[in-house]
């Protein structure tokens, strides 16, 4: 009997990572071994498969393959498409690039690194933009999230996301601050049949405008996410905290989740931009003031029955219907675990490329002193940078090299808990990339886990009364998440 390929799956591979089957719906790659990568690339529609010689395992193998949907008995003349056929690129594997397609931006965000009035960073030619995804596409990197500045100043926007699209690249999210979001931008993005997600930034309820500089955005973003609700749209927001707007955090958060938002990140602001000036001292919270500010809203947040998934700096995480919440900054890792065990699991999948050409592991390292040691795609090729680069060895930086290189870390009586915390933070901190997290450091030192512990278990206990965890809820495909078999 004949097996071919699904549709969906194209034969795959990158540097190290040879044996990859890559999932055109959920735009990224499943790994496995070699003898079962051979078992599946016969699945052509051209080779005769015999499931009777095969031994125990390898039946369960297939039996796997074909219960997964990776593939199916092959209809009369039916073989793998060419596009399926297997490809290898010259780059390691990255899932996602965030990508600054301009440093220009609409507003003038007092803690902005860009200066975006100004694009410090740049605004990208377009041929420029064209040749950046040229260079995603040579290197497998077929999902990007569109940022800036603001990506919507940008004349040739459609144009960038035609050019995307028609080398098979994927735009998952789009950050925008929402002022000149409409329902023509949202027209052509259906004529395109693509339904990104939006992320939009909301400072609270009567104190957007002071952070982003221009009056009357706090009305035009709140536009943007009705517009962005009534056409169905998933959306999350990121809200930047400070001395002004800590008292209506509960009530940003409630009237956000009646305007369909999601999800929500929040905490205090990197000494950034305008930001990082002696006057706007007395605005930043201190990290004791921060701790508090989560300690009084948690109770507050299950109260309100968990409006939406929330973020809360690194200190607490909750996604309503979950049987548990969670402290981000509490992530165990044994001392043999330590070797292969990421610092950070987004920069080994995910990358940064500024408006100015810069690659960073992260979009928070673009400004801080020791960006000048990352390397730019306007003078080397990108299959060079995300090869076997300096450039992916700090992507991949394990807890154990974190340890090795901070003593105190391996004194540190919470080493069995932490992770060695935030590169970005580290960088903010003293421009070293294996440094410690201040943050990270502070809060285990001041009792953040039991303080975080104690103001969310007896109000969780009650939520849960309320509202009992549910099954978790199967996925659409191009959500959906698979395992190697």
């Amino acid at each position: 009997m004949k097996y071919v390929l699904s549709e969906r799956y194209r034969f795959r591979g990158w540097q190290k990572s040879a044996t990859g089957l890559y999932d055109m719906a959920r735009k990224d790659a499943i790994f496995m071994d070699k003898k079962k990568y051979l078992m599946l690339l016969k699945c052509d529609g051209a080779h005769d498969i015999n499931t009777e010689d095969h031994t125990e395992d390898e039946k369960a193998i297939f039996n796997r393959f074909l219960e997964m949907g990776f593939i199916h008995p092959a209809g009369f003349a039916e073989y793998i498409r060419p596009e399926q056929e297997y490809k290898s690129y010259p780059a390691r594997y990255k899932k996602q690039a965030h990508w600054s397609i301009t440093g220009a931006c609409n507003l003038k965000c007092l803690h902005c690194f860009m200066s975006a009035p100004d694009a410090k960073h740049g605004a990208p030619t377009h041929e420029q933009i064209i040749s950046i995804a040229d260079q995603l596409a040579e290197c497998g990197v077929f999902q990007v999230g569109l940022t800036g500045g603001e990506p919507l100043v940008r004349s040739d926007l459609l144009e960038i996301i035609d050019a995307l699209l028609q080398r098979e690249i994927g735009i998952d999210v789009i950050y925008t601050n929402g002022a000149l979001l409409d329902e023509t931008f949202l027209d052509e993005l259906d004529k395109r049949r693509i339904h990104p997600a939006f992320q939009l930034s909301f400072d609270g309820l009567g104190h957007h405008d002071f952070l982003r500089g221009v009056p009357g955005t706090e009305e035009k973003t709140i536009n943007a996410l009705k517009l962005l609700q009534k056409r169905d749209y998933r959306v999350s927001v990121s809200m930047c905290m400070h001395r002004g707007n800590r008292q209506v955090l509960r009530e940003t958060i409630n009237f956000l989740a009646s305007l369909g938002v999601r999800s929500i990140k929040c905490g205090s602001m990197m000494e950034l931009g305008e930001w990082a000036r002696p006057e706007m001292a007395e605005y930043q919270m201190t990290r004791e003031e921060e701790l508090q500010m989560f300690e009084e809203y948690i109770p507050q947040y299950f109260e309100d029955d968990a409006p939406m998934s929330i973020m809360m700096g690194g200190v607490f995480m909750y996604t309503p219907g979950d049987d548990k919440w969670e402290i981000f900054f509490h992530r165990e890792c044994s001392a043999a675990d330590e070797v292969v065990m990421p610092s950070c699991g987004i920069l080994k999948t995910n990358f940064y490329i500024g408006a100015d050409g810069m690659i960073c592991p992260c979009m928070g390292m673009a400004d801080c002193g020791y960006a000048g040691n990352f390397p730019n795609l306007f003078k080397t090729p990108l299959s060079e940078i995300l090869g076997e680069s300096e450039f992916n060895d700090l992507c991949d930086a394990t807890v154990g090299q974190i340890r090795d290189h901070n003593p105190k870390c391996r004194e540190c009586k919470y080493v069995d808990r932490c992770t060695g915390g935030c590169r970005n933070s580290a960088l903010m901190a003293g421009d070293d990339y294996y440094g410690i997290d201040e943050g990270l450091c502070w809060f285990f030192e001041n009792d953040g886990e039991e303080r975080i512990r104690k103001a969310a278990e007896g109000p969780f206990a009650e939520y849960i009364k309320r509202n009992p965890p549910r099954e978790k809820e199967k996925k659409e495909d191009g959500e959906s998440v698979q395992e190697c078999p």
